[in-house]
């Protein structure tokens, strides 16, 4: 089976994982965007919406690259791999600033261990899939990013409601009384 015969089934997938990633990524911008000041002044808060929006967008490049036409599987492979590196580049410096803070901290320890630890996991999944699919391992590369792919999808959105429970929070505490319906 050649690569493009094993996208075929993926094609639907790929199209409605892009499409979601896009559409929750600018419903988060909007949801963060009407307390920016809460998300600025608190670098866990702010280090924990970069990593949201960071998974989303992971989730966005991949459907992309997957989707990209006229691809063979080595080049989706190398796509997937740089997308993996990137992106793992890009948490490390967010969530060691989340980490050093100390008496500032809004978001608990374990909740942003988790929130970067699997994020950081997940880009490592599309790493290893890209290698995968380098070598032709179609099948195992395809599944292993659908599973890549929903966690990421279920971790943005776990995060996204932690995100706006700690704002809403942070309100609360500072003063500012709003209806929750």
């Amino acid at each position: 089976m050649t690569y493009g015969e094993a996208l075929l089934g993926w094609r639907d997938f790929y199209v409605t994982a892009g499409a979601a990633a896009a559409t929750l990524v600018g419903l988060l911008f909007v949801g963060l965007s009407l307390h920016i000041k809460v998300v600025v002044s608190r670098p866990d808060v702010r280090s924990l919406a970069r990593v949201t929006l960071a998974d989303f967008f992971v989730v966005l490049l991949v459907a992309l690259v997957v989707l990209a036409p006229a691809t063979d599987a080595w080049a989706t492979g190398a796509w997937l791999a740089g997308v993996s590196a990137v992106s793992l580049g890009l948490v490390v410096r967010p969530a060691v600033q989340a980490f050093r803070l100390r008496r500032t901290r809004t978001i608990g320890r374990w909740v942003l261990l988790s929130r970067f630890g699997l994020s950081a996991l997940c880009y490592l999944g599309v790493g290893t899939t890209g290698v995968l699919l380098g070598r032709h391992d179609f099948d195992t590369g395809l599944s292993g990013l659908l599973i890549v792919v929903i966690l990421l999808l279920a971790v943005s959105i776990r995060n996204t409601w932690d995100l706006l429970i700690t704002v809403a929070d942070s309100l609360d505490a500072g003063g500012i009384r709003h209806s929750r319906s």
